[in-house]
């Protein structure tokens, strides 16, 4: 959990705990200061196919990119959401969603993040960012969300 500081300075934008160079890298790879830390949706570049867990090329190259940038600035903690669309079981969503997260969090460990600084987290089809009664809405909902909550 993230505590804010008492000082911070009118018209700048709160931090957290982050150094100034920590804070750039995570705005420059698309990360933004949410209440639960500095997210990284990846919706629009890491989305999965229906019923599949397995990282492709591109995806894996974009995911070691983001993983040497941030490494590069300090930052060896994360936590790797998995999500599913609404199609199958809650158990079957669960496993599958976990599997997604695992499947980015060892991309991030062979790109130099330390295995015990990921967290890795399935959360099935409870927190859909679209509809899941269309096949897009259903296809943004198969995502991977990294999150950083601490430096």
């Amino acid at each position: 959990m993230m505590l804010a500081s008492g000082c911070a300075t009118v018209g700048q934008p709160d931090t957290g705990a982050f150094a100034d160079q920590q804070v750039a890298a995570m705005r420059s790879e698309g990360f933004a200061r949410t209440d639960r830390g500095w997210e990284l949706s990846v919706a629009d570049r890491l989305l999965f196919a229906t019923d599949r867990s397995d990282v492709r090329s591109g995806q894996a190259s974009i995911i070691d990119h983001i993983t040497r940038v941030l490494t590069g600035v300090g930052i060896h903690h994360v936590e790797v959401e998995g999500h599913t669309d609404k199609t199958g079981s809650v158990s079957y969503n669960d496993a599958l969603s976990a599997k997604r997260a695992s499947a980015v969090a060892e991309v991030m460990a062979a790109s130099g993040m330390p295995h015990d600084g990921i967290k890795v987290v399935g959360l099935g089809d409870r927190y859909p960012v679209e509809s899941n009664r269309t096949a897009t809405g259903r296809r943004e909902n198969r995502r991977v969300v990294i999150l950083v909550t601490a430096p």
